[in-house]
Formats: structure tokens, sequence, C-alpha cells
């Protein structure tokens, strides 16, 4: 049995169309495929633990038709099920799990790979605890945590205003990129510490700290160039108080993953990694951003079985 996940919104409706074709497709019934689609933020975590916890027996792979978001949603309602294949056919406006994969495919073509003859990978998972008033959770990450610019970056560009304007004027695709700018006219360095593998380190004006699994982030940004999924650490990247012009260079450089070679830019590895701050901080993770005091990580205790397709 394979079961198919849907956010009907992601990519402006792209991720609908893509499944109404699948769901013509005479594979769709051979392989006794079923669906469910996603209502509201948050949906997709919990029909992937009603899923699991109904078929885990009988499930061949759950495949997400959505984007970095619900990936991120499918991977924690199956925490409690490590052994069930997850695949994705991309229609975010991110998508930079599946670059990361070196995914190629899409629509009807990647699906029917990955029900017929698909390819497997496993990959580290990241997990965090988060902090925020006292109060903790713990959740599993594939892409990224950020906190900083980028993470006020995505907490503008989810707001709904903005998203119509970008649909609106066909931009999705810069959806990140152009919030750049109204962000950073605000923006203010943050006070931080890090603690990496157990070594403190003070953090009095950082404009970036990003925890990555892979080097991309925010549609093919390569945050973090040396980072690779089947690493045993993560790779940290801190970007100390830079001049507010220099950004602009910083931003355009990245896409090279070139931003390593400023002065302002450390990058390190570790297994372990706390995040601290004496008040609550905007965060980001797989693009989804919220708030806390401290966020703590681990990696490489985590795993999971991709479907590539």
């Amino acid at each position: 049995m394979f079961i198919l996940i849907v956010n009907p919104l992601a990519g402006k409706g792209k991720a609908d169309r893509i499944f109404k074709a699948i769901q013509k497709d005479p594979v769709f019934k051979e392989k006794n495929c079923r669906s469910f689609r996603t209502n509201y933020e948050g949906h997709a975590e919990k029909l992937a633990e009603q899923i699991a916890e109904i078929h885990h027996e009988h499930l061949k792979c759950l495949i997400v038709i959505g984007g970095d978001g619900t990936l991120h949603e499918v991977i924690n309602g199956l925490h409690q099920y490590p052994s069930i294949p997850v695949s994705i056919i991309p229609t975010g406006s991110g998508n930079d799990f599946t670059r990361a994969l070196g995914i190629k495919g899409k629509g009807v073509s990647l699906f029917k790979k990955v029900v017929q003859n698909p390819k497997r990978r496993t990959v580290n998972v990241g997990r965090y605890v988060i902090n925020k008033r006292h109060k903790h959770s713990q959740h599993l990450f594939l892409n990224h945590i950020s906190l900083g610019l980028d993470s006020e970056i995505v907490h503008f560009a989810n707001r709904p205003f903005y998203r119509k304007w970008m649909k609106r004027l066909r931009l999705h695709r810069l959806t990140y990129s152009l919030a750049l700018l109204p962000v950073l006219k605000n923006f203010q360095p943050i006070n931080l510490e890090i603690e990496l593998d157990g070594l403190v380190k003070p953090l009095e004006r950082a404009t970036l700290v990003a925890v990555s699994n892979h080097p991309y982030y925010g549609g093919g940004m390569k945050i973090a160039p040396d980072a690779e999924l089947k690493d045993e650490q993560f790779t940290v990247t801190v970007i100390d108080d830079i001049p507010k012009w220099k950004v602009i260079a910083l931003f355009l450089t990245v896409f090279i993953g070139k931003h390593t070679m400023l002065k302002e830019v450390s990058v390190y590895k570790a297994s372990t990694v706390k995040v601290s701050s004496k008040r609550v901080v905007p965060f980001q993770v797989d693009g989804q951003s919220g708030e806390c005091f401290q966020c703590d990580l681990v990696r490489g205790k985590h795993t999971r079985t991709i479907f590539l397709g």
C-alpha cells in the first residue's frame, strides 16, 4: 500500500493539479494507493501519525505532495515509526530537501518511479528541543534551524498579505529573496550563546546562526556548502555583526556558497548544539517560523529511508 498526503495549497495550487493527474494514472489504482488532503497548518503531522498507527504493517511508503514544510510535519508525525519510508513530490516554494537529495523528476513521472522501482537512501535527521516560556517540545527536522536575520525573513515571507502579492505578481519563486530588504531595514543583531559539543561560545551581536543538515535553504541558497545529509555532525554557520550594506554582498554570494570567505562568517562542525538567549528570539525550521529561549539539537541518532524515484 502507498499513501499520499497532499497539501492542496502548496505551490499556489500546483500540488493539487499534480495530484489530480496522478489519480488519473492507471498506476495509482494498480498499486493500491490512497490519499489524504491537508486542511490546515499542522494537519499533515496528525494525518501521518494516524496513518502510521493504522497502516504501518502494510504501508510501503508515505508520499508527500507539497513542500519542505509539509514534509517537516510528516516526518514529525512518523517519529514513532522510523522504519516507514517517505518520499516527496516537490511542489513548494523552496524544495530544498529534494535539491539536496538530487531528485530530478517531478509530477506523474516521479510518482511512477517511486511506486514502481524506487531508489532508496538513508539520511540522518536532526532532533531539536525547543524551550519557550518553560515549555519544552521535541521535534525532528530535515533541513535547517536558524536564528537571526533569516528567521525574521521567513516570518515576514509567511505573512498571508505578502504571499498574496507574490502570487499576484508571479514572483513566488523569489518569495524569500524579496523579503530581505524590508526585514533588513529594521533588523538588529541578537545576543546569543552557542554550545558546540560542550564548548561554549558567546555571541554578543549575531546576525545569523544556522544549524544545517545539508547545503541548501531559501530556495537554493548554499548556506552550508560543505554539509551533507550522510554526515554525523551538523554544519553550524555563524555570521557575526555585519554592516547592512555588506549583507547584500553576503546575500548574493550565498547562492554560490562563497559567503564563507567573508571575515564575519565562521563555520563549525558539531554533533550536539545548544543555542540560548536571555530573551525570546525568532527561529525558523524547515521554512516554518517560531520563537524560543533555547534550542537543543542532536545529530546522528535518527535516520529515515527516503524513496527517491
